[in-house]
């Protein structure tokens, strides 16, 4: 009857995957797995990228260290990692649990050459330290949870000084091996072929790629097929101490602040608590990865010993799906064991025709970030509504709120009606500062045929009010110009993904003056400007809104084609040149020297517009070809990639390889 639901579930949803729910303990499980179809064929010994999902590996293996008295979660991260540091001394405060917890205060995220195409490198693990050493703190270490990434590639280096091992040997003998999960490890073991080589397929559009590797471990590169991760769920069931003690699992599963207007983290995992199993006394963890074309979903009911566990595949899927499918795993078990749990829908917000006088003080500019897309608005009200206008956009119309009688602002329709998917955000003062509260309740049409797909909710600060920041003409010239152009990124390896979407752009606007908006496909940042080459983070936002921070830097720069131009600089690692400096790609250039540290950009020139190229290649060499509004056109990573390429009118060519070698070109 079980598998029967499931199935019916599946079909709701189009996108390629495996799931997989476990019902029992590691040694004595129930798999119930099902298979769905789209342009690919997955099936239970397919292996993924788990992406984030992989946090709960490196939060398992330091917690087998802490159950072997190796480790103690509050200890200070120096004492396992005698190199760390960073240049506030608050980095001596950082513990090791808040690592795990996301409360360490450290502002970045994942730095270059992590995702890689059938290649592995060992530059992010070996720079690790090197990278976070220069970063500021967005929050001193305790003061809030906001998801972090960097903290879990230091927990995979605390793992290997502890041990005395590698991570992958590491997770190999302590995790994979112990729960029979062959086809379990990290990018170094599928590379070498150490776990099987079923790989899913994956495509861009309708094309396929090759397989891409996850560099940061600790983090996000941890490969395995959907029963193994399932499995794997089954070892934080009550009374299976296969990996941990109880008492160990305990510890991941508390939430980190009581506090339910914050996320719920727990040790490595995502949420510890969700209210709709809450009021029925089940306790349900969880945690969701994504990378690029590849996303998970692991849920886990310790108590009910049920493991669920959802991998996906597309470029047009995430982790939000992944994680829909697993509910439904979850509550069908649930529901074939007597224990039914139904969806949460919150009462209708009763909405009053006046908005009280004392709501004036929260007019102005606000950075918004996570549940609504990062960004510049401008906040106002009239006696009855308050309008959102999103800043340095092209979008003309304001979004619509109207007043609750609770205090909040409930975002309506162009009619002045409520939708299905409601959207009530508040005010709140705290810390000097003015921040925004959001309550997101969203309806999934068409997936209501199955418990637990047809809804979700969300409850996070997502705003921040900002300052004035007086700056000279002068400086705020500077940055005008320079949002003319676009800037694409450079100091990536060949086999880097991250070329896909390499294009950066600062963004002024009157309207917000002493700000820039600095954007790529991932999303926008704000920054506040300092003077005419530096520009710095500076939101407080209490929540995941605030992750993945990052200053700015234009420096000058001499490249390998011999020209001196600007460079936009991330404090992440990541460094852009403009687009305004590339040179012509013409009908003279036949050969092009490569550079193993910079990839070699070009405009394409008007007698090359619309014409055809034969690249004769090395191996270790990857060209990437764009159209004028920067979407990629052609790649090498694209399998059995024609090798005669067509360049579009005013579009970019780029060509990437190891330094000594060179692409021969030929009309």
């Amino acid at each position: 009857m079980i598998k029967k639901k499931i199935i019916a579930a599946i079909s709701v949803l189009c996108m390629a995957g495996t799931v997989c729910a476990s019902v029992g303990n590691a040694a004595n499980t129930e798999p119930v797995q099902s298979e769905l179809t789209a342009k690919t064929t997955a099936s239970r010994d397919r292996i993924y990228c788990i992406a984030s999902v992989s946090k709960m590996y490196s939060a398992l293996a330091v917690m087998q260290l802490v159950d072997e008295g190796k480790i103690e979660l509050d200890a200070p991260v120096t004492k396992y990692l005698p190199d760390f540091k960073m240049n506030d001394e608050r980095y001596k405060d950082i513990t090791v649990r808040m690592l795990m917890n996301h409360t360490s205060g450290i502002s970045m995220g994942l730095s270059t050459n992590h995702y890689l195409y059938d290649d592995v490198d060992s530059f992010v693990h070996d720079n690790t330290l090197d990278i976070v050493s220069g970063q500021r703190f967005k929050a001193a270490p305790g003061e809030y949870a906001c998801y972090n990434n960097m903290g879990f590639e230091l927990m995979e280096h605390i793992v290997e000084n502890v041990s005395g091992m590698s991570y992958t040997d590491y997770v190999r003998n302590n995790i994979a091996s112990k729960i029979g999960a062959d086809h379990t490890g990290t990018a170094w073991s599928l590379y070498t072929g150490d776990m099987g080589n079923t790989k899913v397929s994956l495509y861009r559009g309708s094309l396929p790629i090759e397989y891409p590797y996850e560099m940061a471990s600790g983090t996000g590169g941890i490969y395995a097929t959907a029963p193994d991760v399932a499995n794997f769920g089954s070892a934080f069931f009550t009374g299976n101490d296969v990996l941990l003690s109880d008492d160990a699992k305990t510890q991941m599963s508390t939430r980190w602040n009581d506090d339910t207007k914050y996320e719920s983290y727990g040790l490595g995992w995502d949420f510890v608590e969700q209210v709709k199993y809450e009021k029925e006394s089940i306790k349900v963890m969880g945690k969701g990865g994504d990378v690029p074309y590849m996303h998970s979903y692991l849920l886990v009911a310790p108590d009910e010993q049920i493991s669920a566990a959802v991998l996906t595949a597309g470029n047009d899927s995430s982790s939000q799906y992944a994680g829909l499918m697993a509910f439904a795993l979850m509550d069908v078990v649930l529901e074939e064991r007597g224990k039914a749990v139904s969806d949460l829908t919150p009462p209708e917000p009763k909405i009053t025709d006046t908005i009280p006088d004392n709501y004036k003080k929260y007019e102005g500019l606000y950075f918004i970030g996570g549940l609504y897309n990062n960004g510049i608005c401008r906040i106002t009200f009239d006696d009855t509504t308050m309008y959102k206008e999103d800043l340095g956009t092209d979008n003309s119309s304001p979004e619509i709120y109207r007043y609750t009688e609770d205090g909040g602002f409930v975002k309506v329709n162009d009619s002045g009606k409520m939708t299905s998917d409601r959207e009530i955000v508040y005010f709140e003062e705290k810390d000097g500062g003015i921040y925004i509260r959001t309550d997101m309740f969203t309806v999934y049409p068409g997936l209501g045929i199955c418990r637990g797909l047809g809804n979700a909710s969300d409850s996070m600060y997502t705003g921040e009010k900002m300052k004035e920041n007086p700056i000279s003409e002068s400086v705020q010239q500077s940055w005008d110009e320079l949002s003319q152009t676009f800037f694409v990124k450079y100091n990536e390896k060949w086999t880097s993904q991250d070329y896909e979407s390499p294009f950066y752009r600062v963004v002024t606007d009157e309207k917000f003056p002493g700000y820039i908006l600095a954007k790529n496909s991932a999303g926008a940042r704000a920054e506040k400007l300092t003077d005419e080459d530096h520009a710095v983070f500076f939101t407080s936002i209490p929540s995941s809104a605030n992750r993945d921070l990052f200053d700015l830097e234009i420096t000058r720069q001499t490249y390998a084609d011999g020209t001196s131009a600007d460079s936009l600089d991330l404090s992440d690692g990541t460094r852009c040149r403009s687009v305004d400096s590339l040179p012509m790609f013409t009908a003279d250039i036949t050969e092009i020297s490569l550079h193993s540290s910079e990839a070699v950009w070009y405009r394409i020139g008007k007698d090359m517009s619309g014409k055809s190229i034969v690249a004769e290649r090395p191996d270790n060499s990857a060209v990437f070809v764009y159209k004028k509004f920067r979407e990629l056109l052609y790649s090498t990573h694209i399998k059995d990639a024609n090798n005669t390429i067509d360049l579009p009118p005013d579009g970019y060519i780029a060509f990437m390889g190891e330094t000594g070698d060179s692409v021969k070109i030929f009309k």
